[in-house]
This record gives structure tokens, sequence and C-alpha cells, in this order.
């Protein structure tokens, strides 16, 4: 039973990353998987319970990424932990890239949505605390702390909604996302001692070589 749940999870976020989600019905899961709709109804009562599932693997992802920091914080690790989440964004982009409407018509995972923005701005302040406090980062008062936090997440967290609506087709590519860790690595920068900041886009630009191009079916 849990691998039919799990094998309409895959498949959904497959057409719904392919064609978004107001294009696909439940149906058209049932059908892309060759299941009859009964079938589906019996694990997900509604497209709604499906996303809200998917979802559910965003914050097992996030969690997992955002582990406790090691002691120091290296910048091997600092960039991974941006690295790996962007590719969670990547993953599950039809989600980003509709947050807003997504969580507007689902008061359930809009509660949820909240829960985990706010876990992740705790921790990402955590950490710049830590930073600061290893001498890696410059000192900063502790509300601009959490500002700077905020401002990271929002870039994170809108990146492919934003290369979504201002790139001249619909087609995302992997290393959009990748983009978007550098973007939000230029509001850490000046803060970063200088070795350190260095040493986080060296390993950054190492993780990004060789990345594919162009990749079909982004969310609409």
């Amino acid at each position: 039973m849990a691998g039919t749940k799990e094998r309409i999870l895959d498949g959904s976020l497959e057409l719904f990353n392919s064609k978004g989600v107001t294009a696909v019905t439940t149906n058209h899961i049932a059908d892309h998987l060759g299941m009859s709709p009964g079938n589906l109804y019996y694990h997900f009562r509604s497209k709604e319970h499906i996303i809200r599932a998917l979802f559910e693997r965003i914050d097992a992802d996030a969690r997992g990424i955002m582990s406790p920091p090691p002691e120091p914080i290296t910048p091997r690790w600092w960039a991974e932990v941006f690295l790996n989440g962007l590719d969670t964004v990547w993953r599950y982009r039809f989600f980003f890239a509709g947050i807003v409407e997504l969580a507007g018509r689902d008061e359930t995972l809009a509660s949820r949505l909240r829960g985990l923005s706010a876990w992740i701005v705790d921790w990402t302040t955590a950490a710049i605390d830590t930073l600061v406090e290893q001498g890696s980062m410059a000192a900063l008062a502790r509300d601009d702390r959490r500002r700077l936090a905020e401002n990271v997440f929002i870039i994170i967290w809108n990146w492919t909604s934003f290369t979504a609506a201002f790139r001249g087709d619909v087609r995302l590519e992997e290393l959009d996302a990748r983009e978007g860790v550098l973007h939000s690595m230029l509001l850490l920068t000046p803060h970063f001692e200088p070795g350190f900041a260095a040493a986080v886009r060296a390993a950054i630009d190492q993780a990004t070589v060789g990345r594919p191009g162009p990749v079909p079916g982004s969310p609409r």
C-alpha cells in the first residue's frame, strides 16, 4: 500500500512539474499511472491531498538538509546547504512556482507552510549567530541577523516563480536554480570574512560546473 502511495506521488510530481497543477486532474494522474480513478481515490481523496503529501516531502527534505551545523561551520558545508536546498526547490518546482496560489486556496497547506517557513528562518538566524561567533561573519545587531535570514529565505523560496515569470519561455533550466544560490549568497558575502566568502564561492562554482542545460517542463 505504501508503495502505491509513493507511486502516485511520484507520478503526480512529474505531471505537476511538466504541465502545471491547474492543467492536471486526478483522472490525468490515474491515467498516467495506468490505474483506475477509484484506486487513486482510495489513497488520496483529492488533488489537494496529493499536494499536501508532496509538501510533507518538501518539509522532510528541508529539515534533513538543515541539520545541526558542524563546529566550526565550514565554507563547503555552508555552500552545500544552499545547493541542496535549491535542489529541493528544483525537484518540486511546481510548488514553488505556484506557492501563493496553492497556499491561498488550502488553509491546511498554508498553516504547514507557515510552520516550515518560521523554522527555516529560525535555523538560518541561529546559523548566522554561529558564523558571527566563530569570526566568519561580521558582527550584526540581532534584529538585523533575522532580517538577513528572512531576505535569504525570500530569494530561495521565490526564485523559481521569479525565473518562470521573467524568462522568455516557460521552461526552467536546472542552472537557473543554481543561479539562485549565487543571488542569495550576494546578500551574505558583504558580511562574511573575506577568506570565508571566497571559499564559499569556490565551493558553489565547483558544484555548478558541468550542470545540464534546458530541461523541458516547468510549471505554468
